[in-house]
């Protein structure tokens, strides 16, 4: 609808929070904090994990991954396994295999190295898993059969989504709704919606923004059944100057950070992934991709800025003008590299401005003020999805358009929703199928697979 709602896509950014002069040291990081979430490639954050997670190896260790377990969807698993010893090895400073081996197998092909790193990768409910473990190799043949099943002196576990670089070993995915949930919510004017794995356990959540609050819950059984909720008096005073049609957005920044702004309220919030209050934004809004910019007026400013005073200064450090609605998201392209997308809808306008931290631009004309940013097919080009440009809720739709290599930004999806489309979010993959697209609108949240 062309009404001034947006919500912002998934993407991860770390926080490093200053600790005060009468605190204790804060605990190290975790391999997995350390090493993000959606910054990089799936592989390569993986590796980066299993770095961080295991002592130092003797020089010349040997990575072996094991072969994938029967999967009909993989066209390359030799491909992927090889892929996958090769980033770790790299991560290690290893040596790797290209031929993918049980522990018998691996075992033998290590023995001149002596030490064994082992991968057991297996994809599953939209993730790439790896387990890992560390064997010492004696040179020996009859010491290798003596011990047949010997214990590993290291082991270690990381496990991220599917991306574009993993996908280019599974068959293409269409871009094609085969399949709409509608779940009843008791949010009548929603604002803002974020998709993705809000507190660590690896299943998804859905954060919904209304004006009064903000729920944190999963889809069961057809509803939205709501775990928190947090009213937005416990969070952030009223702002001076309401807006008659808010400008909102919500983050998942990754597992146990949430960031939330409303025009309605004098400040942004960052929480932790069930909605407890970590941290104040200022009036600002947070973007996906990094970085939070400021509420002036009627509209956001086009300078995007650290959130916090703790948070790395973003990439794209400013957008073409105000905005009235804003998205972002950091695709992962199949080579492993990232693209950030950021997509403002200028002011008073329907004309949003598309742009990557590689100075690539595109316009796009007639769009509604409910945007996002994402790849929910997975195949390295972003999808710009937002709602149609009308002021009647029955002619409302959700559109998903590929911004193609050649630089035109092309229609690929669209879906009527006659209740009016009030924010967008892309899940992350569940599978190896798209990824799910959530609508926000009065009453209910559509997930569109």
């Amino acid at each position: 609808m062309n009404q001034r709602v947006t919500t912002l896509c998934l993407c991860a950014v770390l926080t490093a929070v200053s600790p005060t002069a009468t605190a204790a040291e804060p605990a190290a990081p975790t391999p997995a904090a350390t090493c993000g979430r959606g910054h990089g490639s799936a592989m390569a954050e993986i590796a980066c994990e299993i770095r961080h997670s295991l002592d130092d190896l003797p020089p010349g260790a040997l990575v072996v991954a094991a072969p994938l377990p029967a999967e009909p969807s993989v066209k390359n698993p030799a491909g992927l396994t090889a892929r996958l010893s090769n980033v770790v090895a790299g991560a290690l400073g290893a040596r790797a295999s290209d031929e993918a081996a049980k522990l018998a197998r691996a075992r033998t092909l290590a023995s001149d190295a002596g030490t064994l790193v082992h991968l057991t990768p297996n994809l599953s409910h939209g993730d790439l898993q790896v387990a890992v473990d560390v064997y010492r190799v004696p040179k020996s043949f009859w010491d290798r059969v003596r011990d047949p099943e010997p214990s590993p002196s290291q082991h270690t576990f990381a496990r991220r989504k599917l991306d574009a670089e993993l996908r280019t070993f599974l068959p293409p995915v269409p871009l094609v709704a085969q399949h709409i949930d509608k779940a009843p919510t008791s949010e009548p004017d929603p604002v803002a919606v974020a998709c993705g794995d809000a507190n660590g356990d690896g299943a998804q959540e859905i954060v919904l923004v209304g004006r009064h609050r903000i729920q944190l819950g999963r889809i069961r059984s057809g509803r939205l059944l709501s775990s928190t909720t947090r009213s937005w008096t416990e969070l952030s005073p009223l702002s001076r100057a309401p807006l008659r049609e808010p400008i909102a957005s919500a983050v998942i920044r990754e597992p146990g950070t949430v960031d939330v702004g409303l025009s309605d309220r004098l400040d942004g919030v960052r929480m932790q992934g069930d909605l407890v209050l970590t941290g104040k934004l200022g009036r600002r809004l947070p973007w996906a991709g990094g970085g939070c910019a400021r509420v002036v007026g009627l509209s956001v400013r086009p300078e995007i800025e650290a959130c916090t005073d703790g948070d790395a200064a973003p990439e794209v450090a400013r957008m073409a003008g105000p905005a009235d609605a804003l998205a972002g998201a950091r695709v992962v392209q199949p080579n492993g590299s990232t693209r950030l997308i950021r997509a403002e809808r200028s002011f008073n306008s329907s004309s949003v401005v598309v742009t990557d931290d590689r100075g690539k631009s595109a316009r796009v004309e007639g769009v509604g003020a409910q945007l996002a940013v994402g790849d929910p097919d997975g195949d390295g080009r972003p999808e710009i999805l937002w709602g149609a440009n009308t002021l009647t809720p029955g002619g409302d739709a959700l559109i998903v358009s590929t911004w193609q290599d050649d630089g035109r930004v092309t229609e690929r999806l669209r879906v009527g929703v006659p209740t009016g489309v009030r924010a967008i979010a892309v899940c992350d993959a569940e599978d190896t199928g798209m990824a799910p697209i959530v609508v926000a609108t009065r009453g209910a949240v559509w997930l569109v697979r």
